[in-house]
């Protein structure tokens, strides 16, 4: 039995050997990419709560860089820090593709990946292709957003009885017109009445 320990110590020490056609270890957690962890920079929130949760405290300069280190050897860490991406890029559901129609910045799309036990190729590959307009990241689904006002009906808009007064007033004053020449007390006069009411 001491003889398979100290085999075993000796692999953990010397870590994985990596072969170019061996696939990882069904378990192992992928290599948080640089782009992963600038996303993460970049996003206040999913940072702030991640902070708040394993420090007690707001992130401060080094936060990044200290998760950088520690997340690929300290699971607890790597689960906290999904579970907060997860509940707040994700609004607590596991990203299965992106939305029809969106486009993610391709760290956001690594770490949806993670989350769904995924490569960002195959998370992409289910998604689909990119057209239209996206939400904001952040905003809640549109499940959870109030109804949309509707819009008024394309064509002409009724004006309001002060500007179609205004409208008929100045058909009036056109149709007095000679060679195209309006005098210019008549505009005067308009004027004087528009400003009264």
């Amino acid at each position: 039995m001491s003889g398979f320990l100290d085999l075993r110590r000796r692999e953990l020490d010397a870590g994985p050997v990596s072969r170019p056609d061996a696939p990882p270890p069904a378990n192992a957690f992928p290599r948080v990419p640089g782009y992963a962890w600038t996303w993460l920079q970049r996003s206040r929130p999913v940072l702030h709560e991640a902070a708040l949760r394993l420090t007690g405290q707001p992130p401060d300069a080094g936060f990044v860089d200290r998760l950088r280190a520690t997340v690929p050897a300290e699971p607890f860490v790597r689960d906290v820090l999904l579970a907060v991406v997860c509940e707040v890029a994700f609004h607590g559901r596991i990203p299965v593709r992106r939305p029809g129609g969106t486009s993610w910045d391709r760290g956001l799309t690594w770490w949806a990946a993670a989350i769904a036990g995924t490569t960002p190729a195959e998370f992409d590959a289910r998604s689909g292709p990119v057209a239209g307009t996206q939400r904001p990241l952040f905003d809640p689904p549109p499940e959870l957003q109030p109804p949309a006002t509707l819009s008024p009906p394309p064509g002409p808009r009724p004006l309001s009885p002060h500007r179609a007064a205004l409208a008929r007033a100045l058909r009036d004053l056109v149709a007095t017109a000679e060679d195209d020449m309006i005098p210019a007390e008549a505009v005067r006069q308009l004027i004087a009445e528009i400003e009264d009411r």
